[in-house]
């Protein structure tokens, strides 16, 4: 998210730049596919319903396109291992306007 849309794919003005993104990209594809092999798996997208269980709310904020009490941010994304919690999403959730 660091770097802006128009550089990541823009090989010709900012090859490095673009190469750079690219090689974070799959080798975080990759590590999310071997670590999902082994029950490990990621969770916290915007939209998805807050719960304290899985979730750390750093934040309440008002947004009138999104839902209340579903998540709008996602600052850290969150770990279950077998289904188990291993690090809470931290996140900042909707609250009424």
């Amino acid at each position: 998210d660091a770097v802006p849309p128009e550089y990541r794919d823009d090989t010709e003005n900012h090859p490095v730049l673009a190469t750079l993104y690219e090689g974070i990209q799959m080798t975080d594809e990759n590590l999310t596919k071997a670590f999902g092999k082994n029950g490990l798996v990621k969770f916290g997208a915007v939209g998805e319903s807050f719960d304290p269980n899985k979730h750390d709310a750093l934040f309440e904020y008002p947004d009138e396109s999104k839902e209340v009490g579903t998540i709008g941010q996602v600052m850290k994304v969150g770990f279950a291992l077998n289904d188990r919690v291993i690090r809470p999403a931290e996140v900042g959730v909707v609250k009424k306007p």
